[in-house]
């Protein structure tokens, strides 16, 4: 892409428990816009704390643990009730 330019905030070490790093690319509106490097990154840092606001984002290790123990548990106990009717 020749002669292409696009202004970019990095954010490094963010605090949140979601987000190691974050990158933020400015939009066209943006730029033609005056807007000052603290504003942007205080902006950044909202659209960060929105996402740590949210429901609890479960981690996939406790989805596959899940999807596991559920047809598990399913599974002795109609494994138990046979026996017992049998």
């Amino acid at each position: 892409m020749k002669g292409c330019q696009k202004k970019v905030i990095f954010l490094k070490n963010t605090g949140s428990y979601l987000f190691d790093e974050a990158y933020f690319i400015i939009s066209k509106e943006g730029e033609s816009t005056p807007i000052s490097e603290d504003s942007m990154i205080c902006e950044a840092n909202k659209i960060i704390e929105s996402g740590s606001d949210r429901a609890e984002i479960r981690s996939p290790l406790y989805r596959r643990v899940l999807s596991f123990l559920v047809p598990f548990l399913i599974g002795a106990f109609v494994t138990a009730l046979t026996f017992i009717l049998i």
